[in-house]
């Protein structure tokens, strides 16, 4: 599942790009920009402000899913931060989500504890509310996670932020392999995967699924300068590791 800023850098050469990975892509997760990333590193925070400074707002957002529905049927995700979902106006954004062909929405900055407006509203207009669960996630939690969770649930492989990594812990497999105990729903593992080795090393734990962003944005931002090097640089990527 790769990850990109929808709008980075602009709208049109992101338009051009989900449209590059679209045949080798079996979902797609798609970032609402936004100037406070809590979550991501440095690469995905540079890829918001190159969003947000070519123009891109929530409204131009659902515009460009809009336009990959036109070429893209699979499943599309998004991940978006709670206050632009609160300025759009929580049904409302759900709403709209719906329209456009968004299947989940991630929102990573609300705990389950303050969740039950989001999940009301992705539910009423049929749409999956994701939730992410950590390595320091317990059981009780884990829990009380699920009852919210549908689609997917979004493992996160290190503590920290989004990044590429280059090694992967053992821990992290335990992790896969307590989480799977534990719930029916596909899970898909998040934050640093950047190797074909991860993916290899996931899959034999019991992962449903991959989520590439940081490895992939690196790519497009040393190749700013040539949109079609870039391209073709991240769907060799996207290709190997898929």
């Amino acid at each position: 599942m790769p990850f990109l800023v929808a709008g980075d850098p602009n709208y049109k050469s992101s338009l051009a790009l989900f449209r590059t990975l679209a045949p080798h892509a079996d979902m797609l997760e798609i970032g609402f920009p936004y100037s406070d990333p809590l979550a991501d590193g440095p690469t995905i925070q540079a890829a918001d402000e190159r969003a947000l400074q070519s123009g891109m707002n929530s409204d131009k957002v659902f515009s460009l899913i809009k336009e990959i529905r036109l070429f893209y049927k699979r499943p599309i995700s998004v991940l978006v931060y709670a206050n632009l979902v609160y300025q759009y106006g929580i049904d409302a954004f759900y709403k709209e989500a719906a329209s456009s062909g968004i299947n989940g929405v991630l929102v990573p900055d609300v705990p389950y504890e303050e969740a039950m407006p989001f999940v009301l509203a992705a539910r009423k207009h049929k749409i999956s509310p994701i939730f992410m669960a950590t390595q320091t996630t317990t059981a009780e939690r884990l829990k009380k996670i699920l009852q919210y969770a549908e689609g997917y649930l979004y493992l996160v492989s290190v503590l920290g932020v989004t990044g590429s990594r280059t090694t992967m812990g053992e821990e992290t497999f335990d992790f896969i392999r307590r989480i799977k105990k534990s719930t029916i729903l596909p899970l898909a593992l998040g934050f640093g995967i950047s190797r074909k080795e991860h993916i290899e090393n996931a899959a034999k734990a019991g992962i449903d699924g991959v989520i590439a962003g940081s490895v992939i944005i690196k790519l497009l931002e040393t190749n700013l300068t040539n949109q079609t090097t870039a391209a073709k640089k991240i769907e060799a990527l996207v290709k190997h590791l898929t």
